[in-house]
């Protein structure tokens, strides 16, 4: 799955929250922007290129798009696709590198084990 630019998730970030839209709606509900129609429309249609948006023509120039995948399908992928490049596909060497940073404490790691043998 391709990672997204920060226009690009932000996009997405409405179509997980408000649901289907338009091009005008995607705009209007963009938070703090004063996008063109053309510029929204051109990342519409990269992230439509890429499978993450598909769209519904209600007529020959009116569409309605929508996410193709949740905000958890994309945090899993970019997740794994990290681990895989940066770690070796070792979750065991992430989680190493977190402790290490202190970017995870002890009641943390303990809350993890514990959640892991609940499944």
């Amino acid at each position: 799955m391709k990672k997204l630019t920060d226009k690009e998730l932000t996009i997405m970030e409405v179509l997980w929250e408000r649901g289907e839209q338009s091009i005008r709606d995607l705009i209007s509900n963009l938070p703090g922007t004063a996008a063109h129609f053309n510029t929204i429309a051109t990342y519409v249609r990269r992230l439509e290129m890429h499978g993450m948006i598909t769209h519904k023509e209600l007529s020959p120039k009116f569409y309605l798009y929508d996410a193709a995948v949740t905000r958890e399908q994309y945090i899993n992928a970019i997740h794994k696709e990290n681990v895989d490049k940066l770690f070796g596909g070792s979750y065991m060497s992430f989680i190493s590198k977190l402790v290490e940073e202190h970017d995870v404490s002890v009641d943390e790691l303990k809350e993890l084990i514990r959640m892991v043998e609940e499944e």
